[in-house]
């Protein structure tokens, strides 16, 4: 496969690559199933989730670690890596999260519906290993232990001063605040559930990394880099490689999201 060619800038956090006209060293190319989906922890490791519901777990250099699939429990609605010792995975059908060890081994399982929570919207994993989760029945961000016992609440979202309409696809607990995806909109709470701000508003947003204060996602042959604290944006131009879905960056690699195959590189 072609290496991904950079025509500006790239911003990494605190560091700084000048890129101008060069190439990333390519490490492996994954084939894999169309529609397939990826994430990565900060470890580097990568997650291939597949249209049949494998899980499958890469280390940094593209050497299969683990493979599994929970048949029982249907459809994967969504995954959270942030921990890679306690994997947080989503089945909406079910209304059931599977907590995963490294090796992708069930540690536990919470079942949503005993605890009559049965209109989820989406969920994540907390910074100590508890659940977020957004609530369809009162339009509230709740955080919940692992019993399920209820431990914060946010106003409705309905009460607060965003847009009418509530499309959550994401959300990110970054230790010190919890993110939201809205629609095309980011939003901050502290870690209590209270809302501060709106940090971006994007009409290309769909689904976005977060470090060292920056937002991080790709749309269409870019990738944009939001500075949360300069309130800068900055794009990449990405070229050669066709049927791009996602760039994922994580632990000097590059993780490229194609039809076919997923495109492993170092920075």
């Amino acid at each position: 496969m072609k290496n991904l060619i950079v025509a500006i800038l790239i911003l990494l956090g605190n560091q700084t690559i000048k890129a101008q006209n060069s190439t990333l060293k390519h490490i492996d190319s994954i084939k894999i199933s169309k529609d397939s989906e990826i994430s990565t922890d900060h470890l580097g490791h990568l997650y291939i989730i597949t249209p049949t519901n494998d899980i499958i777990k890469y280390n940094r250099d593209g050497l299969l670690i683990a493979n599994a699939n929970f048949k029982i429990y249907g459809k994967i609605a969504s995954i959270d890596v942030s921990n890679p010792f306690m994997i947080f995975v989503f089945y909406r059908d079910q209304n059931k999260i599977i907590v995963l060890d490294n090796l992708l081994n069930i540690l536990n399982t919470v079942d949503l519906e005993s605890a009559n929570i049965s209109q989820v919207g989406c969920m994540a994993r907390s910074f100590d290993n508890q659940i977020w989760l957004y609530d369809l029945a009162d339009l509230k961000l709740k955080k919940y232990q692992l019993d399920l016992t209820l431990i914060y609440s946010s106003a409705p979202f309905n009460l607060l001063p965003i847009k009418h309409s509530f499309q959550i696809k994401q959300i990110l607990d970054i230790s010190s605040a919890v993110q939201v995806l809205n629609d095309k909109q980011v939003l901050q709470f502290d870690i209590f559930g209270n809302y501060h701000n709106i940090i971006l508003e994007d009409s290309l947003l769909s689904n976005y990394q977060f470090n060292n204060n920056i937002i991080r996602f790709y749309h269409q042959g870019k990738l944009f880099f939001y500075n949360t604290k300069l309130f800068e944006m900055t794009e990449m131009i990405v070229s050669e490689i066709p049927q791009i879905k996602n760039i994922r960056i994580e632990k000097e690699r590059v993780y490229i999201l194609t039809d076919e195959y997923v495109i492993l590189q170092a920075l």
